[in-house]
This record gives structure tokens, C-alpha cells and sequence, in this order.
């Protein structure tokens, strides 16, 4: 099967004009409409006739993890449950549904379940092994099957969590589940996780989005990744942990393909709000202690990472959510030299630290504020955090992301988070469509998806313009988005 045959929803004349009402540019002025021949931009203006009502440029999710997104999206959804009796039916709906080998999903959410899970949430199973991640894959609950093949000493940036008992709860948090047991969970195979990772793109164009950063392991890139995806620009950040890692046999790969990239490797100097392990300034105000730091901040080698990733001229970029890591992940740009490095997350900053996010990436999550509120309201200083207004008058770059499967790759609904009139840290809505498009894209080396003469005829059509409908909380429907001239999702007048 020709893998392009399930992305091109419409085949368009190879010349083509369409009036809008509005255009929205990022770099500013005005248009009115798009005129393309062969998937090409001939012109900004167009005559009346076929006409929507507005057009943006196409999204770009500069924060995903592509692979682990598309496994997901095969596997047993616990993110909707808000109960111990939702969870078990879910989980016996999956037991039933797939029958065989390891079962493995994921999405729950302690603050939604009101508990967190343990191994016997997971006893209806059986002697089956059972793998349960996190809404924030930071955190997995197993069962005994599992526990009993695990090595369960001490691990340094990791938890083993115990009861009151003293016995193993089945809950393991950041490198426990990341170093221990990742390694023994079977992957699909490569053809496999090819084929996943195609049947996703179609869900990606539903949310207007023709490129994706995505946060890979080595081995899966070489594996899966390296002839692109159809229908997506791809950007790969490697996560840098303890593989060997190649970075050159990859860019030689990756020059053979126009549509991919390779943009930056990543460490984690934190965890994250929902397991409770970012790495805060304080201790959290109903004392729960205030977290660590993990790998190379941890080790204390961080600037020197830091250092040599830019010597191999890819963009260091470190995960932190908590204060504390924030502030040690500038430290070691200032110590490297490193004046445009990416911190991801940066959902808590402290005063003292905005004026050194100077152009640096501020690679953020608005919607994941949804669901950190609960844990945000716990915090020692809740106004620290999701400070987009504050880095951006600091000189800071905004981009925004989903960090999916985290979260669903919604654009739209980023924005939304981010420009509610009720929050003093929201921007405007040029700024975060900017931050959508093409900050995201500078940020991982894609092209620059503006509209423009010369450029490629891909863009996003709404049933209405954002600049009125997202302060007014209501998302823009998308009618359609075409990419190189071909749509690839929804229709045309």
C-alpha cells in the first residue's frame, strides 16, 4: 500500500487561489487569500469566488514523543478515569481485548483517581504482566508478574515506593521505571511501530499539524525513523541518557531526506509536578518534600553535556519543570557558553532567574496547566508558575507544545490556555499563534511555515479568527489543512 494514499484526502489542480477573510501572519501585514501552482505560493491576494473565512499558518508541534504517541494510541486509555471502579473496568475491558503477551497503557492520573494506583489495582490480571504509566510517563504501577523479574536495589534519581508495610507498593518513579524497567517491557517491532506512527499522521492534520519535534531514543530512530514520515516534517531531539549515541551516522541519514532533521539532544535535570519529583526551591506547602535532580545535573556534569552536544552543533535541550531546576539549567548554559540553549517545561521560574532566560528557547506546555492546576495550588509560591508573559518581556523565545501523549497535540487548545484573559501570565494571540508556528519551528530547525510567495502551499483553514473567538474561550473549528497544496485533512469550498 502507497503510504501516501491514507494522508491525501483531496487531490487539488495544480493551480489553485483561495479567498479569505483573513490571513493571519505572524510576521505581520495583511492578505487576501492564497494562490499556489504545484504546491507552491504564487501569490498572496486572490480574486473572490472559492473563499473561508480564515487562514494560519500550518502548526507546529515542537515537543512530542512521535513513537511512544503512536504506542499509546494502540494500547488501554486510563486517562478518563476518576475512580478505582473506572480504573478496573478499563482495565478489565483491556484484559478481555487483548489477550496476550504483556498488558501495557497508560494516562492515569492520581489527582483525577482521588488514590494512586499500586500492584492490586492490577490483581484481576492474573500472573500476567502488567505495566501502567503515568498521564506524565514518569511514574508506572505494576503488578507482582513484574515485580518479581525486577531488580529492585536502590537506583539512584529513582524510586522503588514502599507501603507502610514496608512491602513493594508496585510503584516505580523516574529512573526505576526508566533504567529498570524499561529494558525487560518487549517492544513492537520496527515494522510495527512504522506502521503505528503512520496511522497517527491523519490524527496530527485533524489538529492542523504538518510538523513535529519529536524526542526519540537512538535505536528507535535508526530503526523506524530514518526514511521521515509521510505527511510530516520531522525534527528529532535524541534522548541522551545511556545509550551510545551516533550523531553523525544519523545527520548522513538524514541529508538523503528533505523533510527531517536533526536538531538538538536532551537530559533531564527534574521530574515532574504529578509525580511529585520536580525539583523545587522549597518543599511543597502540605510538606511533601521538594524533589530531586536527575542525570546530568545530578552528576554535576550538566554544563559540560551542554557543552559538548553544541560541539557537535545540535541544541541542548534539558527537561525542567521545578525552580530549582530551572535555575541549574542556567547555570550550566552560563557555564557553557550557551546563549540559545532549550529548556523544556520551565513551569516554574523564580524572579531572580527571568532576566537569564535571554535568548534561550522557553519550550512550554500551556495545556498542561489543565491538569498541574491541582498540584500548581499545592505549591510553597503557585505564582511562579506558567509564567509565559513574565520570560517573554524577559527576552525569552516562547514556543509551545503538547509534549504528547502527555497531552493530545492540540494547537489550538495551547493557545487557548495560553492568551485566557482571567491569568496574568497570558499573552496575546498573535504571540501564541507565533509561538505555534514559527518560533516552533526555529526552535527544532524546520522550515518556517509563513505563508509566502516562493514557500510551500501549506496552511490551516478556520471557521472563524482566533484573535476573536480564543479570548472569548471558544476554539476555531479547522475546515481543513493542506499541506504542499494537496488536503490532507477536511475539504475546500
Amino acid at each position: 500500500m502507497d503510504p501516501h494514499a491514507f494522508i491525501v484526502r483531496r487531490i487539488m489542480d495544480p493551480s489553485c487561489e483561495l479567498h479569505t477573510d483573513v490571513l493571519l501572519k505572524p510576521s505581520g501585514g495583511a492578505a487576501g487569500g492564497v494562490c499556489w501552482r504545484d504546491g507552491v505560493v504564487t501569490g498572496l491576494e486572490a480574486s473572490p469566488g472559492k473563499s473561508v473565512p480564515c487562514i494560519v499558518p500550518a502548526f507546529v508541534d515542537p515537543h512530542v514523543h512521535l513513537i511512544l504517541g503512536a504506542r499509546h494510541a494502540q494500547r488501554a486509555d486510563f486517562s478518563n478515569c476518576r475512580s478505582r471502579e473506572e480504573f478496573s473496568r478499563c482495565l478489565d475491558m483491556a484484559h478481555r481485548d487483548q489477550p496476550e503477551g504483556w498488558l501495557i497503557g497508560g494516562g492515569w492520573d492520581a489527582g483525577r483517581l482521588g488514590l494512586t494506583p499500586d500492584r492490586s489495582w492490577l490483581e484481576s490480571v492474573g500472573d500476567r504482566p502488567c505495566v501502567l504509566w503515568s498521564r506524565d510517563i514518569h511514574v508506572a504501577v505494576v503488578n507482582d508478574a513484574v515485580l518479581s523479574q525486577l531488580d529492585v536495589s536502590p537506583i539512584q534519581g529513582g524510586c522503588f515506593h514502599r507501603d507502610d508495610s514496608g512491602q513493594l507498593s508496585g510503584r516505580l518513579e523516574e529512573a526505576a521505571a526508566w533504567h529498570r524497567l524499561n529494558p525487560m517491557i518487549p517492544e513492537p517491532s520496527p515494522s510495527t511501530d512504522r506502521l503505528f506512527v503512520e496511522h497517527v499522521v491523519p490524527l496530527l492534520h485533524a489538529r492542523g499539524i504538518l510538523a513535529v519535534g519529536s524526542m526519540e531514543y537512538f535505536r528507535h530512530v535508526k530503526s523506524v525513523l530514518t526514511q521521515g514520515v509521510p505527511g510530516l516534517d520531522l525534527s528529532i531531539t535524541l534522548l541522551d541518557r545511556s545509550e551510545e549515541v551516533d550523531a553523525t551516522s544519523l545527520r548522513e541519514e538524514f541529508a538523503q531526506h528533505v523533510h527531517l532533521v536533526l536538531s538538538g539532544m536532551k537530559s533531564f535535570a527534574d521530574g515532574t509536578l504529578g509525580a511529585r519529583t520536580a525539583w523545587m526551591d522549597t518543599p511543597w506547602a502540605d510538606g511533601a518534600p521538594k524533589g530531586w535532580p536527575l542525570d546530568h545535573t545530578a552528576e554535576g556534569t550538566l554544563a559540560s553535556w551542554a557543552s559538548q552536544v553544541r560541539s557537535e552543533a545540535l541544541d541542548p535541550a534539558v527537561h525542567a519543570i521545578g525552580s530549582a531546576a530551572v535555575a541549574a539549567v542556567l547555570d550550566a548554559f552560563e557555564t557553557a557558553g550557551i546563549d540559545s540553549g532549550r529548556v523544556e517545561h520551565a513551569e516554574f521560574v523564580r524572579d531572580v532567574d527571568l532576566p537569564r532566560f535571554k535568548g534561550h528557547w522557553c519550550s512550554m506546555q500551556p495545556t498542561h496547566h489543565v491538569d498541574d492546576a491541582r498540584e500548581i495550588a499545592k505549591c510553597a509560591d503557585p505564582k511562579l508558575a506558567f509564567r509565559f508573559r513574565s520570560l517573554q518581556e524577559a527576552g525569552g523565545q516562547l514556543a509551545f507544545s503538547s509534549d504528547w501523549p502527555v497531552v493530545e497535540a492540540d494547537p489550538l487548545n495551547a493557545m487557548l490556555e495560553a492568551v485566557r484573559p482571567d491569568r496574568s501570565e497570558s499573552v496575546g494571540v498573535m504571540t501564541a499563534l507565533e509561538a505555534v508556528t514559527t518560533a516552533a519551528a526555529r526552535m527544532v530547525r524546520l522550515p518556517d511555515p509563513s505563508l509566502r510567495v516562493g514557500g510551500p502551499a501549506s496552511f490551516v483553514v478556520l471557521d472563524e479568527d482566533p484573535r476573536q473567538a480564543l479570548p472569548q474561550g471558544r476554539v476555531p473549528s479547522i475546515l481543513a489543512t493542506v499541506r504542499h497544496g494537496q488536503v490532507v485533512y477536511g475539504d475546500l469550498p
